[in-house]
């Protein structure tokens, strides 16, 4: 008796361990709010700042993001275009990567051109929870 509820406390734990790891909380990105209830997570409501955040986004998405996903569309990795994914976890995608996906840290993507980076995926419909003027 003692070595099959050894063999269940231990099963146990290893699934409590192993869904710990792959749900995880959930991150929200700078400057924004997480989506629940629908609400965006980011909005600029400006169209001159927006304009300027799309162009400065572009620019680090073909930097750190185009090799593998060339203007939002499938290459080494899968189309990002129409996709619309919420921005925590676009965000935890960038930062943490998965699969074939290496992470892109904060010396390849600085956390302050995030933002832009953001506002740039919603203007090719790889976010859903950005909103625009």
């Amino acid at each position: 008796m003692k070595n099959g509820l050894t063999w269940l406390t231990m099963a146990l734990l290893t699934t409590a361990a192993a869904a710990s790891a792959c749900g995880g909380e959930k991150t929200t990105p700078q400057g924004g709010a997480g989506s629940a209830g629908g609400e965006p997570a980011l909005v600029v409501a400006d169209q001159a700042e927006w304009d300027s955040l799309a162009a400065q986004g572009k620019t680090s998405f073909d930097a750190a993001c185009g090799t593998c996903h060339p203007g939002g569309e499938a290459d080494l990795g899968p189309k990002l275009k129409g996709h619309l994914e919420t921005t925590a976890d676009m965000t935890r995608q960038i930062r943490e990567g998965s699969g074939r996906m290496k992470p892109i840290g904060t010396d390849k993507l600085p956390e302050d051109h995030m933002k832009g980076l953001l506002v740039y995926l919603a203007s090719i419909q790889a976010v859903s929870d950005v909103k625009g003027p």
